[in-house]
């Protein structure tokens, strides 16, 4: 499933395809942070005003920041679990 998303062109098919993947702890409000991010990137900001295209770049950094912590935090859970496994494994 990922080796396909991974090789399809389409960003949109791609995300589909792995949607049911993404771990709960990295949805944001319940909602696919790179879904998130393909829709406001994807309508073209060309034809935004310059106020708007920079409330969208702001309000991609902020899920963009908050996506990055969540991956960090979810790493971090993942490397204690595995180290508390292998203490409890060894005794």
């Amino acid at each position: 499933m990922l080796e396909d998303a991974k090789n399809e062109n389409q960003f949109l098919k791609s995300i589909d395809s792995v949607k049911h993947s993404i771990p709960q702890s990295l949805l944001i409000n319940g909602h696919n942070p790179l879904m998130l991010l393909h829709s406001a990137l994807s309508e073209g900001l060309h034809a935004q005003t310059d106020e708007q295209c920079l409330e969208l770049a702001q309000a991609v950094r902020v899920v963009l920041a908050d996506l990055a912590e969540r991956i960090g935090q979810a790493l971090k859970d993942e490397a204690e679990l595995n180290a508390a496994v292998t203490r409890l494994m060894k005794r």
